[in-house]
């Protein structure tokens, strides 16, 4: 009936009874010790104390000997003054010797009165002493007897002092007598305190700690997915015996689920592939979308320059379109290494500039080896060919297009800078939102085509930024990631 009773209490009305019964046993051996602490502490500052006021009243004497000494011998202003705080301190520390009859005892006692009275005379005729001028007949008589006051007084302190050393070690000694029970008594404290400390472990154990690694054990088998193990077993109605029954129907329901959970994974695994594969044959049409505009600009200048030109320059100018459209149809990676990507563009620009007729320089000023950093593919080629056909296409003058390549860490930057007719504040946001809308529609312009295709491959840390002045020209600025294999090279 008892044990049913236990058993039903929760958990935490267990550990407060168990915790209870720990602190009153420490509370009560604490309690034991600090009065038996207080108690001989007490009388030991006692002790001490008296011993301590003997002591000072021994040592006011003879400062106050010596400073009369000296007042008499080399009257001053500085001495008399020393001697007067002599005299203060002497009264002060008699004022502060115990004379209780009952506490200090008679002999005690007595000599403390002795000494009280003694003193109270020598003030009297040291102060009638000092009232004597110095030319007195009896002036160095008097003296002398002040200073035999003064002796006799500090026999008197001695006196008392070795008396009250006599009973402090009696009293000493008794209190001793007691104190040698004292670790005997903290030792059987200690034993019944470790011993119910040992038996509420006992009790912790069984009713919370081996559950619990049951609890665990049952767990990590979960974890490996096995569900062969037996359910465990229920021992109380206790917040444990309640997490253990729940554990048990939860293995159940996992087991259930489990099939069906499988199922769906391998379903969305199945999912994520044709979501990968989806998105590498978009990129692969955007990628295809920066040819065909090109194509029909450098097909029609063609054709103008054969009528103009004989076929030598023709014949070039067809070999290096022939070579771009090999490099293009070659590359198929989302990714290429900048010498790649120069590679195609030699050729491009030779074209551009033939169209131009010279009148449009490039410039290149490639700050890292070609062959250990990569790109997107097809980046640099669209963004040429917009600072040719947009900024400088106007210029009669012509103008100068800067390719500059460098590194930071592991960032790669790359910036096209043209000194064409640049764009306005408006402009230049309109230029911007269209990239935005490209991202999200798809439909390509030219640059927004390479801002999709870097925001997709490096979606956090890419960046493409378009910068431009009216009058000024335009910068357009590429911040690509790389790896840490191109890093240590």
């Amino acid at each position: 009936m008892a044990e049913q009773r236990v058993r039903g209490l929760s958990l935490r009305r267990k550990v407060t009874g168990w915790l209870g019964a720990i602190l009153a046993v420490t509370l009560v051996s604490i309690g034991m010790a600090t009065a038996v602490g207080r108690w001989t502490s007490t009388a030991f500052d006692a002790m001490l104390a008296d011993n301590s006021a003997c002591y000072t009243v021994q040592d006011a004497l003879a400062a106050e000997t010596k400073a009369f000494s000296r007042m008499v011998r080399e009257p001053s202003q500085e001495n008399t003054e020393e001697y007067q705080t002599a005299c203060e301190i002497t009264e002060a520390s008699l004022a502060e010797l115990p004379f209780d009859y009952e506490k200090i005892g008679e002999e005690r006692y007595a000599r403390t009165w002795n000494l009280l009275q003694g003193y109270a005379g020598y003030q009297k005729y040291r102060d009638a002493f000092l009232q004597m001028a110095p030319a007195t007949e009896t002036y160095v008589d008097q003296m002398y007897r002040v200073m035999e006051l003064q002796d006799y007084l500090s026999e008197y302190a001695l006196r008392l002092t070795q008396a009250t050393l006599e009973q402090e070690n009696a009293a000493y000694s008794a209190q001793a007598d007691q104190l040698e029970q004292l670790p005997w008594v903290y030792l059987g404290l200690f034993l019944m305190a470790l011993a119910l400390m040992l038996v509420l472990l006992d009790l912790l154990s069984r009713a919370v700690v081996r559950p619990l690694l049951a609890l665990a054990r049952a767990s990590r088998s979960i974890a490996d997915n096995d569900f062969s193990g037996q359910d465990l077993p229920v021992h109380s109605q206790d917040e444990v015996g309640r997490l253990t029954g729940t554990f048990n129907q939860m293995k159940h329901a996992m087991q259930e689920h489990l099939a069906t959970l499988n199922a769906l994974h391998r379903e969305e695994v199945r999912n994520l592939a044709l979501e990968k594969d989806l998105d590498h044959t978009r990129m692969e049409m955007l990628k295809s979308q920066v040819n065909p505009h090109f194509l029909f600009n450098t097909l029609n200048m063609i054709s103008c320059m054969a009528r103009l030109e004989d076929a030598e320059t023709t014949d070039k100018m067809i070999v290096s379109l022939g070579n771009l459209f090999r490099h293009n149809l070659r590359t198929k990676q989302q990714e290429v290494t900048l010498e790649e990507e120069l590679d195609g563009l030699e050729d491009y620009i030779y074209l551009q500039q033939m169209r131009f007729d010279g009148r449009i320089t490039v410039e290149k000023q490639i700050l890292v080896d070609p062959a250990r950093v990569r790109l997107p593919s097809f980046t640099l080629q669209p963004v040429i060919e917009n600072a040719f056909s947009h900024g400088l296409k106007a210029c009669e003058e012509g103008g100068r297009i800067l390719l500059r390549v460098w590194r930071q860490g592991r960032m790669l930057y790359v910036t096209v800078a043209d000194n064409g007719k640049g764009m306005t504040e408006e402009e230049l946001a309109a230029l911007s939102e269209k990239m935005r809308q490209s991202e999200q529609t798809g439909k390509s312009i030219g640059l927004g085509n390479i801002f999709r295709r870097v925001s997709m491959l490096y979606p956090d840390t890419g960046k493409m930024q378009v910068f431009s002045r009216a009058g000024h020209g335009t910068v357009i600025r590429f911040e690509i990631p790389q790896g840490e294999e191109e890093e240590r090279a």
